[in-house]
């Protein structure tokens, strides 16, 4: 089971973290969040294994490819209301794109866009981005299409048996339940992560 820590801003922090092996690491680039990483930020040298996440919401394309170049990102995570046309002109400039999906019924599972990752999160209101909570994940034993996806919504260590088994499911993505304060993990909660994983 591959997985994400998402979240992460503090070079220390990152870095301890980074060394137990995650698949994928996330900064986020939403000035609205309180993990906010700032626009100057730049990531710091990763593991060969672990891709880099730049995550944003309703940024524009050229401002996405022009802060992965700076900043040291290869895969984009959209949160806002970004289409297909602004998927492919990411992907066409050698990004891999998750787009973030918030789940409330089984027909926000009815999806159009391609990009190469879903990430399905918990429908809260207008509210964009994490919602440190779980939705109802038996809907995912609905999910027809062929594009993987990773799950998000308040995870932590113990729910790992709970949802392995889904189909379709490519990762599973911590942040907040793995935090002492926004932004800094708990390593010895990544630790238990990683043995139940």
């Amino acid at each position: 089971m591959k997985w994400k820590v998402c979240g992460m801003r503090e070079p220390e922090n990152i870095q301890e973290v980074a060394a137990l092996g995650p698949d994928f690491m996330g900064f986020i680039w939403a000035p609205k969040s309180p993990r906010y990483v700032g626009p100057d930020f730049v990531i710091p040298a990763l593991p060969a294994k672990t891709k880099a996440v730049g995550v944003f919401v309703n940024e524009t394309t050229d401002n996405i490819i022009t802060l992965s170049k700076n900043a040291g990102f290869s895969v984009v995570q959209l949160h806002g209301e970004e289409g297909q046309t602004q998927i492919e002109a990411l992907q066409a400039a050698g990004l891999q794109v998750i787009k973030a999906i918030s789940v409330g019924s089984v027909k926000d599972l009815d999806l159009i866009d391609k990009p190469d990752f879903y990430l399905f999160d918990t429908k809260k209101g207008a509210q964009v981005g994490g919602t440190g909570e779980h939705f109802d994940w038996s809907l995912l034993t609905q999910y027809k299409l062929d594009i993987p996806y990773i799950l998000a919504g308040g995870l932590r260590a113990g729910d790992v048996e709970k949802v392995k088994d889904f189909p379709g499911l490519y990762a599973l993505d911590f942040n907040s339940k793995l935090e002492i304060r926004p932004g800094f993990k708990d390593i010895e909660q990544v630790k238990e992560l990683v043995k139940q994983l």
